[in-house]
């Protein structure tokens, strides 16, 4: 019975075109899948279902936004969301917000965005963590971010030089303080080591929120209605 629901399930990701089953985690050759008459219809019954939920609307695209060095909208947008967020769940300041863009499956084009497209923007399972760094740390942090070029960052501006260092780094427009502790708003797979920054990952102290940087990302677009594709130069 549950080799059986494993297969039905697996079927109805691939044959949905669902983007969660990264290649290593499907079949080698699921074109090799016979799924029965029985499970077919089961699938063909849940599909309106299931696509009635995936084109719910959650926002207007109105520019083209891709991720683009120093910074780009959307990675401005993608870090916001994150800072917000953490702000809101606890109740206080959180200083930065950061997530690379490898945690991105693909870009948004004009015109109405859907659930389903959200989805297949951030397709993982990970979770909202706000660690607490030193000025020290945060200073690690952002150097790591200019030696890459630039990416989304919230509530920090500076501007990166010709070796690829940060410079006129302000946090919340002040210099940052060597002592002092600031809190970071990121994903668990950033934090968990799974990005390019590794100041993030030998952090003071962390804390794990029971909430999706998916829905995260739905509640986000969906507070802001319509998405532009304006930059504020936090990143020069």
């Amino acid at each position: 019975m549950l080799n059986r629901l494993y297969q039905l399930l697996l079927i109805f990701l691939i044959f949905s075109g669902c983007s969660i089953l990264k290649p290593a985690d499907s079949l080698e050759n699921p074109a090799s899948l016979n799924p029965d008459s029985e499970i077919a219809a089961l699938l063909n019954a849940y599909r309106p279902g299931v696509d009635a939920v995936m084109d719910k609307p959650i926002a207007v695209v109105k520019d083209t936004l891709r991720f683009d060095k120093p910074e780009s909208a959307l990675g401005n947008m993608a870090a916001d969301a994150l800072r917000f967020r953490a702000a809101l769940e606890l109740r206080k300041f959180v200083h930065l917000g950061i997530i690379g863009e490898g945690s991105f499956k693909t870009y948004l084009i004009p015109g109405t965005l859907t659930l389903g497209d959200v989805y297949e923007f951030m397709p993982y399972e990970n979770h909202l963590v706000i660690l607490q760094l030193k000025g020290d740390q945060v200073i690690e942090l952002i150097d790591q971010v200019a030696s890459v070029g630039g990416a989304p960052v919230s509530g920090a501006r500076f501007r990166i030089d010709a070796d690829n260092r940060a410079r006129g780094l302000l946090v919340n427009a002040e210099v940052v303080d060597l002592n002092k502790e600031y809190l970071v708003a990121t994903s668990s797979w950033a934090a968990n080591g799974g990005d390019q920054f590794p100041a993030l990952w030998n952090a003071a102290g962390r804390i794990d929120l029971d909430l999706s940087v998916k829905d995260l990302y739905v509640d986000f677009f969906q507070g802001r209605s319509e998405l532009y594709n304006e930059t504020d130069g936090r990143i020069r």
